[in-house]
């Protein structure tokens, strides 16, 4: 009996800005991809919106800015309010080549634009499209199968990729989980008719369980994406407290104050963000795992969608190279997990330590006094951030007494 022929290069399962822009990297290079999503787009999807110079740094070979500006808010700089109420305020600056601002995009409009750039780089996007399992053929992931309007159907491919950011059922059908996997809380709403935005994002240190921050995100002159994100991981259940420390963050004086005359567009919504990145999950043969489905979320942020948009990078680089020069599939995901744990797994070791040192109260006190009137340490910290840098420089010595001295 022959074999069935492929339907495609690549599938894509999940159409976020991981998924999506992979398929149009991989599309770009004359790769066949079909790209697979559960929800028929645009829809929103919970999040805090942010797209750090990384994240600009990756959209940016793909189309130019000017979209995302129109569909959101230049960020110049950064406010921060110390858990003891001293602000810090100080530009955006950036490393190396990458933007030197950051953009707020609801992700109802940023991940229909990426979508949308797959698809005219020649994607086939398929939705509603439920992929319910993946299968095997002479031991490596050679399909998945999917449920949608016409039915259940096979799809066949050289190589898999899934994107499905914090939903990890497929991987728990397919037996890629064996346990529950560490996350922390977070809940957002958008809110209308706020007074004084401008360039700058705004991040509070008070009001919010420790680790963990709050912020105000403008999305436009009088619109803000408004939000908690906190915890240290874990894998206990802990669906209904995000809304909680949301609903008790809001209520604060200080925030009530800054709200005072604007109104939520809609109820809060709390997700979770998987932190428990591991190279070894995210590759095997014929299948890989891009952006929050192999836990790449900043430990110490929360942030992800420049994580999810590099490793898209990475993994399309080593999918079209694999396929131009005969390498095997064990090959390919062997060179994958590789490439991901020399750009990931350090930084994100180092920033879990940074966030077990200086992620309470009397620490953060501390460090805000000291970025109000040293530089160096000023930079460090909106680098962190940002995301832009390994924040291990914060537990140097000799960083380490500048704020203990404030």
């Amino acid at each position: 009996m022959l074999a069935r022929a492929n339907d495609a290069d690549v599938i894509v399962v999940g159409a976020g800005p991981a998924g999506a822009a992979l398929a149009y990297f991989l599309a770009e290079r004359g790769r066949h991809v079909i790209l697979l999503d559960k929800t028929a787009f645009p829809r929103d999807k919970t999040c805090g919106d942010c797209l750090s110079p990384r994240a600009l740094r990756v959209l940016s070979t793909m189309s130019p800015l000017d979209d995302l500006h129109a569909a959101g808010c230049r960020i110049n700089r950064v406010w921060v309010v110390a858990p003891n109420g001293r602000t810090l305020q100080a530009p955006l600056r950036t490393a190396d080549d990458l933007p030197g601002f950051a953009l707020i995009v609801p992700r109802f409009r940023l991940d229909e634009l990426v979508r949308r750039r797959a698809v005219d780089a020649g994607v086939d996007f398929r939705a509603p499209w439920h992929v319910t399992d993946l299968f095997a053929d002479e031991g490596q992931i050679a399909g998945v199968r999917a449920a949608g309007p016409g039915g259940t159907i096979d799809l066949r491919a050289r190589v898999v990729v899934i994107g499905t950011g914090a939903s990890t059922a497929l991987l728990e059908r397919a037996g890629l989980i064996a346990e529950k996997l560490a996350v922390v809380r977070a809940a957002r709403a958008y809110y209308e008719n706020v007074r004084g935005l401008s360039d700058t994002m705004e991040i509070y240190l008070h009001s919010v369980p420790m680790p963990g921050y709050g912020w105000v995100f403008p999305t436009s002159s009088t619109t803000a994406n408004v939000g908690v994100g906190y915890g240290t991981p874990s894998r206990l259940p802990a669906r209904d407290l995000p809304l909680t420390a949301m609903r008790d963050f809001v209520r604060a004086p200080a925030i009530a104050a800054r709200l005072d005359g604007a109104h939520p567009a809609g109820a809060a919504k709390a997700y979770p963000h998987i932190v428990d990145f591991s190279p070894a999950r995210a590759a095997m043969p014929g299948l890989m795992l891009v952006g929050e489905a192999c836990g790449l979320v900043h430990p110490l942020t929360g942030e992800g969608i420049d994580a999810a948009l590099e490793s898209s990078e990475l993994a399309a680089e080593v999918i079209a190279e694999g396929f131009a020069r005969g390498e095997t599939a064990d090959r390919i995901a062997s060179k994958y997990r590789r490439l991901l744990r020399d750009r990931f797994l350090r930084v994100y070791r180092n920033a879990g330590r940074v966030r077990d040192w200086l992620g309470q109260r009397w620490p953060l006190n501390r460090l805000i006094a000291a970025a109000a009137h040293c530089e160096d340490v000023r930079d460090l910290f909106v680098q962190t951030v940002l995301g832009g840098i390994d924040p291990s420089p914060l537990l140097s010595p000799r960083v380490l007494m500048r704020i203990a001295l404030g």
